[in-house]
């Protein structure tokens, strides 16, 4: 399988694959994805708390990002301690909360860089005190940002790590894990060196998508790869967002998903122009439109998979 890593990445090419366990299987070819989400019904977080969910895709701009933020927001209303995590040296996760280089603060290219650190790390919360509503709830959500330096680190952590490098952000979660209920990971597009470590970081996997053919193609790449080789990895679902289920190409994105054995979201997130703009103002959508239909989508989905997990 051919993957694309992003430019600052190149190099290293799917080098964090070589920490995973050595099964080849293809389990959506050979009908055993129910019996390896089975095992993991419980929840499947380690004993120190958190369930991590890795929201990855092999393209970008498919709402990885505004699902990140939105559904975290969801979870933190839905009474769950949350803690955000920047994986993308765009920072656009961390722009959505006001979170910019101006503000000072670790950033999640320190902790990978002194993983020891994380030990007395306390995140902030993800929302501004200026920022109007404010709910009830704002003291659960909580986040790791990032800059553009943490593309410098990633590519420098092969070289400063050594082996095992793919397990640094792992590292950096486990003592964190202890303190919240859900942590959520927003990696960038391809998958690179940082994309890669989230998915090994976490317990799910959560794959944003539009009704697209090429999101549809990147969408099956990514289920391909992690049902092929990380089998132990639960697969939530395909999310389709940024569309209306009215639209045929909805539909016949559902219908090829499902044709090809990947497991699609009852829930789909609907397409609103106010989204793109929600980062301006330091928060997403479920904040400061909580009654809007995205918010309301986000709300079901936070739903759906808290029932899922248990949780």
């Amino acid at each position: 399988m051919s993957i694309t890593t992003p430019t600052h990445q190149k190099g290293r090419k799917d080098d964090w694959l070589d920490s995973r366990a050595d099964v080849h299987t293809d389990a959506r070819k050979d009908g055993r994805q129910d019996a390896c989400q089975d095992e993991r019904k419980d929840g499947g977080a380690s004993p120190a708390g958190a369930f991590v969910i890795a929201l990855a895709s092999h393209k970008g701009g498919v709402t990885k990002t505004t699902s990140t933020a939105n559904l975290g927001a969801m979870f933190a209303e839905a009474g769950r301690r949350v803690l955000l995590v920047d994986c993308d040296p765009q920072a656009n996760l961390s722009e959505t909360f006001g979170w910019g280089e101006e503000r000072p603060g670790e950033r999640l290219e320190d902790l990978l860089a002194q993983p020891e650190s994380a030990r007395r790390f306390a995140p902030p919360v993800a929302l501004s005190k200026e920022v109007a509503p404010k709910p009830a709830w704002r003291k659960r959500l909580r986040i790791i940002p990032a800059t553009d330096a943490l593309a410098d680190v990633a590519a420098d952590l092969p070289a400063v790590a050594g082996a095992g490098y793919e397990r640094r952000l792992r590292e950096v979660l486990e003592p964190l894990r202890e303190r919240f209920d859900l942590v959520l990971l927003d990696t960038p597009p391809g998958l690179g060196t940082l994309s890669g470590m989230a998915i090994l970081a976490a317990d799910g996997l959560l794959i944003p998508a539009l009704a697209a053919d090429l999101d549809v193609r990147g969408a099956g790449k990514v289920y391909d790869l992690v049902e092929g080789e990380l089998p132990e990895l639960r697969i939530l679902g395909v999310l389709i967002a940024a569309s209306e289920r009215r639209w045929r190409i909805t539909r016949d994105a559902s219908m090829r998903m499902a044709a090809d054995q990947m497991h699609v979201l009852p829930i789909h997130v609907p397409r609103a122009v106010r989204v793109a703009s929600a980062p301006r103002h330091g928060a997403p959508t479920a904040v400061l439109e909580p009654d809007s239909i995205v918010s309301h989508a986000y709300r079901k989905l936070a739903q759906h998979l808290l029932a899922e997990l248990g949780r």
